[in-house]
């Protein structure tokens, strides 16, 4: 692979081939002419030769460096696409360890927790029984629906949380706009008392 590129090699050369057939050209002129009269022509001449030529080179160089900078931009385009690919792949990588490793904590933290649950439950259910047998209906009857509501409400929070619910999305909390009563200031009061006749 050339260190340059081909296309704009072949424009500079082609550029100075120029620049030198038209010097040779003015030479040769100038020779077969008189320079006392002709002088100030051909230097004149020769400098709009070399200002066009001038300008032809500085367009070539101009869009040489626009095409490396967009050649550059590309380039930081892709290694920028690159990145931002890699860090989504981490991101979703290290949310996938976060939420296994949450898992792995709550099922080793659970068997305890429903053993405990499950034996105070079972405990008030029992001392419900014992109390309607003994005659105590209304306490026996409040007792067994207290546990009863508890094992209910136990078993929508297990479910909740298995199925990654939060607390506030089964129930929204629903927010109630505040009224705000300004009372006017002391000068207006007694303007307004003034004014105004009591409606008493």
């Amino acid at each position: 692979m050339l260190p340059f590129s081909l296309t704009g090699f072949l424009k500079y050369l082609i550029g100075v081939l120029v620049v030198q057939g038209v010097t040779v050209l003015l030479v040769v002129t100038a020779y077969r002419t008189d320079l006392e009269q002709t002088g100030l022509l051909f230097l004149l001449l020769n400098l709009a030769i070399g200002a066009l030529t001038a300008f032809w080179f500085t367009s070539m160089a101009e869009g040489t460096r626009r095409q490396a900078l967009s050649r550059a931009r590309e380039g930081f385009a892709r290694e920028r696409e690159k990145i931002r690919v890699r860090a989504e792949r981490e991101k979703v990588k290290e949310v996938k360890n976060s939420r296994q490793r949450v898992s792995r904590e709550r099922q080793g933290a659970s068997p305890g927790g429903n053993l405990k649950t499950s034996l105070v439950l079972g405990g008030a259910a029992g001392l419900g029984i014992v109390v309607m047998l003994t005659q105590f209906v209304t306490l026996g009857l409040l007792t067994l629906t207290t546990a009863g509501g508890a094992a209910l409400g136990y078993g929508l929070r297990a479910r909740q949380d298995r199925l990654g619910l939060g607390i506030g999305k089964l129930l929204p909390r629903t927010e109630k706009p505040v009224r705000t009563i300004e009372a006017p200031s002391t000068g207006q009061t007694t303007a307004n008392r003034k004014q105004t006749p009591n409606a008493r």
